[in-house]
């Protein structure tokens, strides 16, 4: 692994542990410092994060960890609705093969155990490999490919504030549903309830008010 590939991994880390979090100035030297690197490889690991939409880079401010405007945010879930209603149609087609009903129960089992802690880095993660077993049920490789998983990490943690136990609450129904439907085999109806997650999802997010989406830095 070179050195720019452990400074983007170790940023990751950082993410999804909640260290470093929604709006966060990275520093380039105290990220030589953390990861005992020269500025090079900072450099360049900042500039991988921004083209994969992780950090935002401007010209006299630096590095910031991602914010999502309301436009960017509305965008993002319109796609995500496309491609998770794909993934659990997928998933239904294949949920009677081998162990993947197991696999599909385990998942959501492991994700139910944070129902009243939802707003944790390790309940993140559970979320991200809930999914993660529903793309490998379904067999498409290209999904995990293209999902933006670490943008979906990022919104959450940008927005985990908003989120009510009610919310919760449904989110935690809603995760039950899809897994129901999926191991149900009918793959038409698991994708419209999957997909119909994301989108009430957008239709909660585009409700909140202004200050819920800091402005964009111009570059």
């Amino acid at each position: 692994m070179t050195s720019p590939d452990r400074v983007v991994d170790a940023i990751i880390r950082s993410i999804r542990s909640g260290n470093f979090v929604p709006g966060q100035r990275l520093i380039e030297a105290d990220l030589t410092r953390d990861y005992q690197v020269s500025r090079g490889p900072v450099r360049e690991a900042l500039k991988r994060l921004a083209a994969e939409g992780v950090v935002t880079l401007t010209r006299h401010r630096g590095a910031y960890v991602r914010t999502m405007s309301r436009l960017e945010v509305r965008d993002s879930l319109m796609v995500l609705e496309a491609l998770v209603g794909l993934m659990a149609n997928l998933a239904a087609r294949r949920v009677g093969e081998d162990d993947n009903a197991e696999r599909m129960r385990e998942a959501h089992r492991r994700l139910a155990a944070f129902k009243n802690d939802g707003g944790t880095a390790a309940f993140l993660d559970e979320r991200r490999s809930f999914y993660d077993t529903v793309i490998q049920i379904g067999g498409n490789i290209e999904l995990k490919r293209m999902l933006p998983l670490m943008q979906i990490h990022l919104l959450r943690m940008q927005f985990q504030a908003y989120i009510t136990p009610r919310d919760r609450e449904k989110q935690f129904k809603e995760y039950e549903t899809i897994t129901e439907t999926i191991l149900s085999g009918d793959a038409v109806r698991a994708q419209k309830v999957a997909g119909l997650h994301i989108r009430r999802t957008r239709l909660s997010l585009m409700r909140l008010p202004d200050e819920a989406f800091p402005a964009i830095r111009a570059s």
